[in-house]
């Protein structure tokens, strides 16, 4: 009777504990982060002619309010801005300057695993909205600019986080994403580019602030 007992108490023990450690792992974090963006060259079309975009590598900004629900689980909003450099062809038009970017809102869900020390690696996906995406063509000091919103996209990732303090940790991060630009039409003109991919990959560095 004596171990019947004692093993409910250690059972209930464990249970109190398990949910204390979720309880202190639950917080709201803050998350500002920059990085190098990577993409392929990309190929679309005009009306009448073929549009052939070289693309060099690109910063990345953003930043990300999220919940950590406990020591496995996030979700986080994210604001994310990137922009390559390039040269475009259009038919036998040569732009030598220029880049293709996009500002884009995401909702991520996060996994972390058993952490190794201080080290702790994780895996997420997300889906987003890209505000606005567009392709600036520029020569002689002149600028065109081809635009457009409202495209879905998504994106996977992981990343190992090292943690500083209680409030605080810092990151590095994998991720690659993918979209299409839908249809950039300039605003003065009304011509537009069609059949442009947009799957940029991202090595980026951020911090996290817990509260």
């Amino acid at each position: 009777m004596k171990t019947k007992y004692m093993l409910s108490a250690i059972t209930a023990l464990t249970a109190l504990l398990a949910q204390a450690q979720a309880a202190e792992s639950a917080h709201y974090y803050v998350k500002p982060f920059t990085g190098i963006s990577y993409m392929n060259d990309v190929t679309g079309k005009t009306a009448t002619a073929p549009v052939e975009v070289e693309l060099e590598k690109g910063l990345v900004l953003g930043g990300s309010f999220g919940y950590r629900y406990n020591a496995n689980i996030a979700a986080e909003v994210v604001w994310e801005y990137r922009s390559n450099d390039s040269e475009t062809m259009v038919g036998k038009e040569f732009y030598p300057d220029g880049n293709y970017a996009s500002n884009t809102i995401y909702l991520n869900g996060l996994y972390y695993f058993e952490p190794w020390g201080s080290l702790t690696p994780y895996v997420g996906v997300g889906v987003g909205w890209i505000q606005e995406i567009d392709i600036d063509l520029e020569r002689n000091g002149v600028e065109t600019s081809y635009s457009n919103s409202g495209n879905f996209s998504y994106q996977g990732f992981a990343g190992v986080e090292y943690k500083l303090s209680n409030n605080w940790s810092v990151h590095t991060e994998l991720r690659h994403s993918g979209g299409k630009s839908g249809t950039l039409e300039d605003e003065k003109t009304k011509a537009q580019f069609t059949s442009l991919n947009y799957k940029p990959f991202t090595w980026q560095l951020g911090a996290t602030y817990r509260f």
